[in-house]
């Protein structure tokens, strides 16, 4: 998989899931369970995000709960 280009305006889904090295259908389930940060823009009906906004967002990693709230220890 090629790495998108990070000074392109604007990255299409495929070019997220080329960043994080996962399949097309991964990234949009990510974007429909809101594990991606909103996009940038819409052309028609296709989501696109700038590059920077990609690159700053830290997506849970495989098997991470992120079920579990931090407890204050008393």
């Amino acid at each position: 998989m090629p790495e998108p280009d990070p000074e392109a305006d604007y990255w299409t889904l495929q070019d997220v899931a080329d960043h994080y090295g996962i399949k097309y259908a991964s990234a949009r389930r990510y974007r429909v369970r809101g594990e991606l940060p909103p996009e940038d823009k819409l052309f028609g009906r296709s989501p696109v995000w700038k590059p920077a906004t990609i690159l700053t967002h830290k997506r849970p990693g495989q098997g991470a709960r992120t079920d579990l709230k931090e407890t204050e220890e008393t």
